[in-house]
This record gives C-alpha cells, structure tokens and sequence, in this order.
C-alpha cells in the first residue's frame, strides 16, 4: 500500500483492512534514524481471497485525507530462499577428497 498519511498507524491500517479478513500482519515501513513512517506499509492476509478482495475494495480510495495506491507486493530475491547481501550461507570446512564417503557403498 502506498501513499500513506505519515500519520496513519498500524492499528488503524488493521482496523480498516480486517473488514475484507483476518490480517496476519500489518508493518508500516519506517526511516531507521527518524522513525518517521516512509508513506508505505504492507498488509498480509490468510488468504489470497482477502487480500484481493481488499486490493480491490480500497486502491484508490481516501485514508486520512490521502488517495492510496493498494498493490499486490512485489516478490524479492529474499522471497526466493536467497541470503540479504549482508549475510550467506554458514560456512563450514569441506572436507577433502580423501575424506568424502563413497556414497554408493550405502546403496
């Protein structure tokens, strides 16, 4: 959802996006530093059902004295089962040809 009031709070999104179904979760994206709401949050239902059924009943419409844009969230590398930039895979010692087991032994 974008084009938030920077007033607009989490409880208030909840309140008004339960009336299509249960919502799992709702995050308003904040600045790290000020705390101050970015103007976008996202709203995670359980059921796809209801989330459409809010995509379609609010994109366009007024909260807060604002118009919202209601979007279906965009999937990241993250959501693929990939590592943030900042981290990787735990990495152990391999080990050396002469200590991998011949798997075919155990067949």
């Amino acid at each position: 959802m974008l084009d938030l009031s920077y007033s607009t709070d989490e409880s208030c999104l909840e309140k008004i996006f339960s009336n299509f179904g249960h919502v799992a979760e709702v995050k308003i994206v904040k600045d790290e530093v000020t705390r101050r709401s970015k103007g976008y949050a996202f709203i995670q239902y359980t059921s796809q059902e209801n989330a459409m059924l809010a995509l379609d009943s609010m994109d366009h419409k007024y909260l807060n004295g604002r118009v919202i844009s209601v979007e279906l969230a965009k999937p990241t590398k993250k959501d693929f089962g990939r590592y943030p930039k900042s981290c990787g895979p735990p990495v152990e010692r391999l080990p050396s040809e002469n200590e991998v087991p011949d798997l075919k032994e155990n067949c």
